[in-house]
């Protein structure tokens, strides 16, 4: 390869480096050290100042084309669940049936389900003073709650649609065929990360809950306990007794939302990605009124009535990430917000305080996206995809390794993928999409480091020290992590 060929993939090999060196050795900021980083590879790489720029804002407006409204969906979904009471119902009607003496694993489905349409950070503040009261009732360790809980949350985020950032990757790594491939990740992701969970808290962090004895932080359990009395006491008072079918409530008069409505809610996203991309993916088997108009009217003046358009096509509009967040987002505020009693000011706040928690992550996605697109601009990307298709590496292990690697050097999970997806976009051959994008996803799960929030949402929320986090929990992440790359090694063994 001549050196000219190879000289954009070393600048990002480079620019790899020095982001990990900004971020972790003089902890710069993420959003700035990914901004630096995209101008010096631009034009280190040899493109025009003008074509850097233009290519960074290429970069960002394609992220946020695809990630901004999953995001800001997806906050406001979780915002409502606990306004609303929802996700503390699914929790409490888990734990009741479960048992007490089977908590942790009541609260790995919970968070699992909850997990589905909402972030980590969100799913993880949602949940936590329900994780301190079982902690102080119990009298267990804190970490046979909390590591449940971040196990299934910190796996739903990294490996099922709708979260932005393996959307963002199926659009990156399979932009032909994103129906059939969306469906293949759903399914796949959810399955994949049912036996990752599992494994994650029966093998080490179990051992660890056993061996290791916290308490709730003392500066923020009173906080939040005397924020969520009436939800504690429930879920104490619950921990005797038998499931009913009735709602559950906090007090006279004020019903909780029943738990099939609370379910149906939060399970709702992936089972309208489903429906919408299984339509589009069987269209050509569909009977013929599908894709027809179910009537047939004259368009006046440009105007086309919705009835107009065949059943196939809502279908598929409403299958789309966005609308696969909107309608359960707006059935919640309105099933578990107005009809609950809660006032136009009351809803305003919460969808303002959802914006608010994505405001900055928004911005960190978005300059993931601008050095993505100067990486596919210096022809960088094509230079690593030909050097790996070169390789005898195996395809899925090399995913996996670069998608690791990303985790370590920026800390998000979801920045991670939409980078290491676009370094990978020319490896991927047709017929690997799906175990390929998988790979990325789960080589994202590795580990966390102090460049990502939620490394500090597990110390400060879980009362550890930043080398239990480091050491302990990874050591749990890691081998989560390697349990899923096994179980794609073993399917990309059994079908190629």
């Amino acid at each position: 390869m001549a050196m000219n060929e190879a000289w954009p993939a070393l600048c990002t090999v480079i620019a790899l480096v020095l982001l990990l060196v900004f971020i972790i050795r003089y902890e710069l900021n993420a959003f700035v050290a990914l901004l630096v980083v995209s101008l010096g590879l631009g034009l280190g790489a040899g493109l025009a100042p003008a074509q850097v720029l233009g290519a960074i804002g290429a970069g960002v407006g394609n992220i946020m084309a695809s990630v901004a409204v999953i995001l800001a969906l997806g906050a406001m979904l979780g915002r409502i669940l606990d306004a609303s009471g929802a996700a503390e119902v699914i929790a409490r009607t888990l734990i009741t049936a479960f048992g007490p003496k089977r908590a942790s694993l009541a609260i790995l489905v919970a968070a699992y389900l909850i997990g589905i349409p909402v972030l980590f950070g969100v799913g993880f503040l949602l949940l936590i003073p329900i994780m301190y009261r079982l902690q102080r009732e119990t009298g267990q360790s804190l970490l046979y709650f909390v590591l449940p809980l971040c196990f299934s949350l910190g796996t739903t985020h990294s490996l099922v649609p709708p979260h932005p950032g393996i959307v963002g990757a199926v659009k990156v790594m399979a932009p032909q065929d994103q129906g059939q491939i969306m469906v293949q990740t759903i399914v796949f992701g959810t399955l994949m990360g049912i036996p990752v969970v599992l494994i994650g808290w029966l093998g080490p962090g179990r051992r660890w809950a056993q061996r290791q004895f916290v308490s709730v932080p003392e500066h923020l359990g009173g906080e939040l306990l005397e924020k969520s009395t009436e939800i504690s006491a429930a879920v104490s008072a619950e921990l005797s007794t038998a499931v009913t079918a009735a709602p559950v409530t906090d007090a006279p008069g004020s019903p909780k939302p029943a738990f099939a409505l609370c379910v149906l809610i939060v399970t709702m996203p992936l089972l309208l990605s489903l429906i919408g991309f299984s339509a589009q993916l069987a269209e050509a088997a569909l009977p013929a009124w599908m894709k027809e108009p179910l009537l047939e009217l004259t368009v006046v003046e440009g105007w086309a009535p919705l009835f107009i358009h065949p059943p196939l096509e809502w279908l598929k509009f409403f299958g789309d990430p966005v609308l696969a967040l909107l309608v359960p987002t707006g059935l919640a505020f309105w099933l578990l917000g107005k009809r609950r009693g809660m006032n136009r000011t009351k809803l305003a706040k919460v969808a303002g305080d959802a914006l608010n928690d994505v405001g900055g992550i928004l911005f960190l996605f978005g300059a993931a996206g601008g050095f993505m697109q100067v990486i596919k601009t210096t022809g960088a990307g094509d230079t690593i995809a030909s050097l790996f298709q070169h390789s005898e590496m195996n395809p899925v292990l090399v995913c996996y390794l670069v998608a690791m690697l990303m985790r370590i050097a920026l800390g998000s999970a979801t920045a991670a993928i939409l980078i290491a997806a676009g370094l990978l976009t020319q490896f991927v051959q047709p017929g690997q999409e799906t175990l390929l994008i998988l790979a990325v996803a789960n080589g994202c799960t590795f580990m966390t480091q102090p460049a990502d929030s939620g490394f500090w949402m597990v110390k400060e929320y879980a009362n550890l020290s930043v080398k239990d986090v480091m050491v302990r929990f990874n050591t749990c992440r890691i081998s989560m992590s390697l349990t899923g790359l096994g179980l794609l090694l073993l399917v990309e063994r059994w079908m190629y």
